[in-house]
């Protein structure tokens, strides 16, 4: 913005609005663009936790999965539902922090 005002001239109505509008706009761009890229990151987990369960049940349907073996999958899937509980309750921490 300020490379455009300089072009259209400083000096000129439109070339102080943009010299002034700047940093109000970088400010609020650079905040859309950090909760996009936050987005980015919790849809990421979530498809990641996703695939992760549906393989983990794909080897618990396998007919020859040993009993064992289905014990231990099982306790994977507990493992996994905590840990992405986990994650989104820290997720709620931060974001209620940041309000304060």
């Amino acid at each position: 913005m300020v490379a455009i005002a300089h072009s259209v001239g400083v000096d000129t109505a439109l070339g102080q609005t943009l010299l002034y509008a700047a940093p109000a706009v970088s400010v609020i761009a650079g905040s859309l663009l950090y909760n996009l890229k936050l987005q980015a990151e919790w849809y990421t987990e979530r498809w990641q936790v996703g695939r992760a369960r549906r393989t983990l049940e794909k080897q618990l349907k396998y007919p020859h999965t040993s009993t064992e073996h289905k014990t231990e999958i099982k306790a994977l899937l507990e493992e996994l539902d905590h840990a992405a509980a986990n994650a989104e309750l820290n997720r709620i921490k931060l974001f209620s922090s940041n309000r304060r």
